[in-house]
């Protein structure tokens, strides 16, 4: 059976690295700070555009998502939205959905007391889990114990099954609720594009070599794919 990883990306870990050895690791191609970051201590990872989340980590079929931002960004999303819309999407993807909040909370567009009440809201009401770093270093690190820890039983301290350990979740549904997160792709538009392109991989490639092979798919009886569909998934997944 496929991992959300594979449904993602459409290739294994171990098939490609970007220092060349075998990773548990996916970093979204646009974090190009972490990427040179991630290079320079020698971590072993991919680079490949990620629908949803920066980072992907995935072993022993559990998958954790993890969306890196900055704390000006974190004000600023809460302000806009976008905060509470990209909780609502990542938290359908089934994954372990972990945020890493760079910098001080102090100083920013919103007072410190809200950004901290938002992180607290998001760990106790919305159950992911929240970690502020001092900024890309201590991200970098967090993130190469991360892989370690994810989809292994933690032993010692309590003796308590770690949260983190293997469980099952609906893996065929994964890539399905990702295309359902772009603006403009409805489940049954999802549900097509993924009955023709199972996986991430192969969607990007046609849209990239043949995007306008999209539109003579039938979405219903009498309506198909359109060109806003198209340009919607070019701009979030190419």
């Amino acid at each position: 059976m496929p991992t959300i990883a594979e449904l993602m990306c459409g290739f294994s870990f171990d098939r490609r690295c970007a220092n060349n050895g075998p990773s548990n690791m996916i970093v979204d191609d646009r974090e190009h700070d972490l990427i040179s970051r991630l290079k320079i201590e020698n971590v072993e990872f991919t680079v490949q555009r990620l629908p949803l989340g920066d980072i992907l980590i995935e072993r022993n079929g559990t998958t954790c998502l993890i969306e890196r931002k900055r704390t000006d960004d974190f004000a600023a999303s809460i302000t806009d939205g976008r905060w509470r819309e990209q909780k609502a999407r990542l938290k359908q993807s089934g994954a372990i959905v972990v945020y890493l909040i760079e910098g001080s909370l102090y100083q920013q567009s919103k007072p410190p007391e809200t950004l901290s009440s938002a992180i607290w809201n998001t760990m106790l009401r919305d159950h992911m889990w929240v970690i502020q770093t001092r900024g890309i270093e201590d991200t970098s690190l967090h993130l190469q114990q991360l892989v370690k820890k994810i989809g292994n039983e933690i032993k010692g301290g309590t003796g308590v099954k770690s949260l983190l350990s293997k469980r099952k979740r609906k893996i065929d549904n994964v890539f399905l609720l990702m295309l359902m997160s772009v603006p403009s792709i409805s489940e049954r538009i999802a549900t097509v594009l993924v009955e023709h392109w199972p996986t991430l991989h192969e969607l990007q490639t046609q849209l990239v070599e043949d995007a306008e092979r999209l539109r003579t798919l039938q979405v219903t009886e009498k309506r198909r794919i359109g060109p806003a569909v198209i340009k919607s998934l070019k701009q979030h997944l190419c």
